[in-house]
């Protein structure tokens, strides 16, 4: 019995290996990895600088689909673009609010940090998820790291951002919702 395992461990091995280095379908990656481009490696650095953020900023974070689902749960909890005006005027995650941060946390400026406290409003235990462009901008990290900083304590970051929303295909609101 011990040897049939060890055999049919081995063949699933070997099909698992051999199905995942067939080639790929038109689109996908050139080489082996998630990049369509081939270039694994900004993938890799745009992954290293998010989970150096989250452990550095202590907060969590929450996929595209899990708030989506949320939204749809109706869950009691404020939703903060960080974006520019402009960004969330022609696009948003439905129900966001706005209150545009920087890009750089020594670009803050006190009204910016003002502006989005108030946001977040007076319930500290209230959840509260954060969410800019996409994975590379930091104005989400920004806005997590504030709402940590004052003492709010079920932070989010969206990483994605409204681009990975919009690859979704999920609802938006603004001008170009249609």
């Amino acid at each position: 019995m011990k040897k049939f395992i060890k055999a049919l461990t081995l063949f699933a091995m070997i099909l698992i290996l051999a199905t995942g280095c067939q080639k790929a379908a038109p689109g996908a990656a050139k080489g082996p990895g998630t990049a369509k481009d081939g270039n694994e490696q900004k993938i890799e650095t745009a992954s290293m600088k998010l989970v150096k953020a989250v452990n550095k900023g202590g907060y969590e974070l929450v996929s595209t689909e899990d708030l989506n689902s949320w939204i749809d749960q109706k869950k009691d909890m404020v939703i903060v673009d960080t974006m520019p005006a402009k960004s969330f005027d022609k696009n948003r995650i439905p129900g966001a609010v706005n209150a545009e941060l920087p890009m750089k946390a020594d670009e803050l400026k006190p009204e910016q940090k003002e502006a989005f406290l108030k946001a977040l409003g007076e319930d500290k235990n209230k959840t509260v998820v954060v969410y800019c462009g996409f994975v590379g901008c930091a104005r989400s990290d920004i806005g997590a790291v504030i709402a940590k900083e004052a003492g709010f304590t079920n932070v989010y970051r969206h990483p994605g951002g409204i681009v990975a929303w919009m690859d979704a295909g999920y609802k938006i609101e603004g001008s170009a919702a249609k």
